[in-house]
């Protein structure tokens, strides 16, 4: 940079899942930037959280419109649970993350229980959303606890899942070990009206080997005794739900996203699924803006070769190398096969995490924030010296 110069430095970092969302962790490094500069007139730093469709999303949409974002109370993952739900508004369309309703984050560890976590209050929310009259919707699949199939969604709008008598079996996958038939009779009528834009960059199918509950079971309290007896369930209700809808979506990539989310939006909507980073980059329009910068700071929580697989860094240098524009990565840890990302557009990447620590410290809200302003600070002391 010459003197006289001003720098201009985009921030657009993806959450730091388990610790902090994307608009907090880009708060932090731009705190740490400015703090290395003598004087705020030498550089000008903008925060654009972005995410992929996962937590935070709402937030990253709608950071500079705050007064677009609104929260309801729904039923949360667990029964008996309620939480307090965001979600947006842009013009006529609404948007939802699953995150907000049925997040893994929402669920303590120990608490993790596939046959009971239900997506259930996104139905809710969007019942809801539909009565105030609003008719197109995008749902950000991301971070979910459950892997029911989208059967509580489905039942909050109105299906009824009946066992061979013809008896309710409510909405919980442990009560699909019966599943004979669902009934449309009761369905909101306004849902014909509705369309969906499914965000989410998860490829895999409803079930199988690639599916939902082999792929993403375990984090959310999925036993290898309970893989098989997961799937058959899945494979039942999608054989019905093709009957029903007369639909084939349980092979198609996404509909084993969100715990099979995916599937029921594509099977009982007017949808399509579209990637979660891109549709959250067209809404807030982030190409443009690093066009207009000097730098871009990216990040994540891990960095490593899964990260190539379209992840937020990889995905944010790719922008930046058409416009030929530096990318610097932070992220709480690397590992070893980290530095094929170099080769896909990230300059340089430089971990957080300061000192050896239970993962309790590591992934704590403040520890992370300040890890990330410290090492910020210091990348940008180094910067200036070759200014």
């Amino acid at each position: 940079m010459m003197e006289g110069d001003r720098l201009k430095i985009l921030v657009a970092m993806d959450s730091f899942k388990g610790s902090a969302t994307s608009v907090e962790v880009g708060e932090a490094a731009k705190k740490g930037i400015k703090e290395s500069f003598n004087m705020d007139e030498a550089v000008e730093v903008n925060v654009f959280p972005i995410a992929d469709g996962g937590e935070g999303t709402i937030e990253a949409l709608f950071y500079n419109e705050p007064d677009f974002i609104y929260s309801e109370t729904v039923q949360g993952p667990l029964l008996g649970q309620e939480v307090n739900a965001k979600y947006g508004v842009d013009h006529e369309t609404v948007i939802l993350e699953v995150a907000e309703t049925s997040g893994i984050m929402l669920v303590e560890k120990d608490e993790r229980d596939p046959w009971c976590a239900t997506s259930f209050g996104l139905g809710q929310l969007m019942k809801r959303r539909i009565k105030a009259g609003y008719r197109k919707f995008i749902v950000c699949l991301g971070g979910s606890a459950t892997n029911d199939g989208g059967i509580g969604l489905l039942n909050a709008l109105g299906y009824n899942f009946l066992d061979a008598k013809g008896r309710s079996l409510g909405h919980l996958l442990k009560d699909m070990k019966h599943l004979s038939k669902i009934d449309d009779s009761s369905v909101l009528p306004e849902l014909a009206q509705c369309s969906i834009r499914i965000a989410s960059d998860v490829e895999n199918p409803l079930y199988g080997e690639n599916g939902a509950t082999l792929i993403f079971g375990k984090q959310k309290g999925v036993t290898k005794e309970d893989e098989n007896e997961i799937d058959t369930i899945l494979k039942n209700f999608a054989y019905l739900t093709n009957q029903l809808t007369k639909t084939i979506y349980q092979h198609t990539k996404g509909a084993g996203a969100a715990g099979g989310l995916g599937f029921a939006l594509l099977s009982y909507f007017d949808s399509e699924i579209v990637s979660g980073f891109a549709e959250v980059a067209r809404i807030i329009d982030i190409e443009d803006h690093i066009e207009q910068h000097d730098l871009v700071i990216t990040g994540e929580g891990m960095l490593d070769a899964q990260s190539m697989m379209g992840k937020v860094p990889v995905a944010i240098a790719s922008m930046a190398k058409k416009y030929n524009k530096p990318v610097i990565a932070l992220s709480g840890g690397v590992s070893k096969d980290a530095a094929m990302c170099n080769s896909k557009g990230i300059d340089a990447f430089f971990p957080t995490i300061r000192k050896i620590a239970s993962e309790r410290e590591v992934l704590d809200r403040d520890n992370t924030l300040e890890a990330i302003r410290e090492t910020a600070q210091q990348l940008f002391r180094l910067v200036q010296l070759f200014s």
